[in-house]
């Protein structure tokens, strides 16, 4: 054994010369030959040597990896909390909706019964093919076919019938063609625009139907018409309208501008006096300015109330009367109690819609909406169990030709689920009443079914 060792010590010398000298020219091989063998960044990045910093291939293509793998955390750290969601489509169905209030519809309830029995749940029931434009006589049977078909959409939801989804996709399609309205020296179109476009927005959304013509015709063809100077009604209504477009397209600009749109007319409707002070917030004329005649007329300086609500004794508009400067007065509060039930219905399908989209309600936004209801249903409540409006007075009693009438019991199905445990008690207590419970199942305008959708 001690014999062999020089010789086995020799032997290791020679061997380990001859594998460095064949490692050698391997490497430069690697480095200045296929650029193929750079696929293995872990034998170049992990060699401690200087060398592998100075080969010209692998150094300049190495370094690729280690970005891509280290890029994604750098994201996820530093980003910033996320804002509320915007809608994107497809948007959450339902739009004034949530997935729970659809899920919850259902053929027990008695309301589905005496819905379903109405003249809009028949579904064997003709309608109208629309051209290009819409015209003055076509915008009155789009108004009623709008509720029938947010009626059968609803209806499908609970019962899963084939033939109400078919019929309001039949329907809906009649409107692919439709790029004007007829226009009108009143101006009706408009706000015949906003009470349909809302029922045909949420008609769709329900039962999930997604078509780019008629989101073109929705928000290319409707939704820029939807608006006028002054008329709280109408301004609701518009809100309501612009809300369930922007929130079924899912377009981020629009649903901003709606969103915008909402919380500014609301503001210019509602007055709060914890928001406004003395002062009723002024509307603005189209150059942008404060105008002194939108604001007069809007607030009942007009031929359809009894009497003007504010003056502008300076710079501001205040009541005419302090006694009328209470939180929730209506700027269309001496017209009558029908159409402020419209308008306050619209704010309420509006402000729902914005929460159904997962975003949450200016806190001005939502304090006017809640007093609005408080006031106004006190004022309903009270003429239906004394035959006597409180002060002030309106110009159209109900039952007078131009009142509005039964309008006034309508937006307070949605009231209750909008607030919940903050329902106004004139609200609870109207919804017992006959007058209320016992309203046409369909409804009427933009405040369809809401016996079933939200009783």
């Amino acid at each position: 054994m001690h014999k062999n060792k020089p010789t086995s010590l020799l032997v290791a010398l020679l061997l380990s010369f001859l594998l460095l000298g064949a490692c050698l020219p391997q490497t430069a091989v690697t480095t200045t030959a296929k650029k193929t063998t750079t696929t293995k960044p872990t034998t170049t990045t992990t060699k401690p040597p200087a060398p592998t910093t100075t080969a010209p291939a692998p150094t300049t293509t190495v370094p690729a990896p280690t970005t891509t793998t280290t890029a994604p955390p750098a994201t996820t750290t530093t980003a910033p909390p996320a804002p509320a969601p915007t809608p994107s489509f497809p948007v959450r169905p339902g739009v004034v909706y949530t997935r729970a209030d659809i899920d919850a519809w259902s053929t027990r309830s008695p309301e589905y019964t005496r819905l379903a029995g109405s003249w809009a749940g028949k579904v064997a029931r003709p309608h109208t093919s629309y051209g290009t434009e819409i015209s003055s006589v076509e915008r009155d049977l789009l108004k009623d076919e709008s509720g029938y078909m947010k009626t059968q959409a609803v209806l499908w939801a609970a019962d899963g019938d084939p033939a109400r989804r078919a019929k309001v996709v039949a329907m809906l399609d009649e409107l692919r063609t439709v790029t004007s309205w007829q226009r009108d020296t009143a101006e009706q179109y408009r706000l015949v625009a906003g009470w349909s476009c809302t029922n045909v927005a949420q008609a769709a959304s329900i039962i999930e139907h997604h078509d780019p013509q008629l989101r073109r015709f929705l928000a290319e063809t409707c939704y820029p018409i939807l608006d006028w100077p002054q008329n709280p009604n109408w301004h609701a209504s518009f809100a309501d309208s612009k809300l369930a477009i922007a929130a079924y397209v899912g377009d981020p600009a629009l649903w901003k501008d709606a969103k915008a749109y909402f919380n500014t007319r609301i503001a210019q409707s509602i007055y709060h006096a914890g928001y406004d002070g003395k002062k009723v917030a002024p509307l603005h004329g189209s150059t942008g300015t404060v105008s002194y005649s939108h604001t007069l007329a809007h607030w009942g300086n007009n031929t359809k109330s009894a009497g003007a609500q504010v003056h502008r004794p300076g710079t501001d508009y205040v009541f005419v009367d302090p006694a009328l400067a209470v939180s929730g007065a209506n700027a269309e509060r001496q017209r009558d109690l029908g159409h402020v039930s419209m308008g306050l219905g619209a704010w309420m399908h509006g402000a729902r819609t914005i929460l159904a989209q997962g975003e949450q309600l200016e806190p001005h936004a939502r304090a006017r909406l809640l007093a609005g209801y408080e006031h106004h249903a006190g004022r309903v409540l009270t003429h239906l169990d004394t035959g006597v409006i409180p002060f002030p007075a309106v110009k159209y009693p109900p039952a007078s030709q131009t009142s509005g009438d039964g309008s006034r019991f309508q937006g307070l199905y949605g009231a209750r689920k909008l607030f919940g445990a903050q329902t106004p008690a004139a609200v609870t207590t109207l919804l017992t009443r006959p007058s209320v419970s016992g309203y046409p199942a369909a409804g009427a305008n933009h405040l369809v079914a809401e016996a079933f959708a939200d009783g």
